[in-house]
């Protein structure tokens, strides 16, 4: 009985063991994919960041405001006007 019970609980042991160190190099695969997905982020952030600066370059409002001043006597209007839609007139 003695026997039996050493037996047992040396291939709880192992197994325990054997367990422990599968689920050690599943974590270590899934935190490499997250450091590579990690710097795959930052590289798409910085693109990001510079094309809405390359954007901003391009959209300058000033810029298009003096053109369309100097080319065709355009002025940015300082007071706008809205309008409302009556509910009664349905």
């Amino acid at each position: 009985m003695n026997r039996k019970n050493i037996l047992l609980g040396v291939v709880g042991i192992i197994l325990i063991w054997s367990f422990y160190g599968y689920l050690i190099r599943e974590i270590s695969y899934l935190e490499k994919n997250n450091l590579k997905l990690e710097r795959e982020v930052k590289e798409l952030e910085k693109e990001k960041s510079k094309r809405i600066y390359e954007y901003d370059l391009l959209m300058d409002l000033r810029k298009i405001e003096k053109e369309m001043n100097k080319n065709k006597n355009m002025i940015i209007s300082e007071k706008i006007n809205f309008f409302k839609i009556d509910e009664n007139s349905f």
